[in-house]
């Protein structure tokens, strides 16, 4: 199963839009998409401009069906970033 540690920086003045739309995010993708098994936004407490999404897939297939879906957010990221995100894919042993 396909694991996803992504780091997003948002603008300073940004923090709270960007809370209320990782929240949003995060419950639309798990009610849209059947094989996201876990799609969590967390903020880092030592630097609250840092968000960390833990997404977990039940395939490679559901990976690759959330890049779709993720791709017409590009609005909601594209107002709060502050730069491109870290994506770490990882692999649960």
């Amino acid at each position: 199963m396909p694991s996803v540690i992504a780091n997003l920086k948002v603008k300073e003045d940004k923090i709270e839009e960007a809370k209320v739309a990782f929240k949003q995010l995060a419950e639309e993708t798990l009610a849209s998409e059947e094989g996201t098994l876990e799609y969590v936004a967390h903020q880092r407490q030592d630097d609250p401009t840092t968000f960390v999404f833990y997404e977990k897939y039940a395939s490679d297939e559901a990976f690759k069906i959330h890049g779709k879906n993720l791709a017409s957010k590009a609005a909601v990221f594209g107002g709060v970033l502050a730069g491109a995100p870290e994506i770490i894919m990882i692999e649960e042993v």
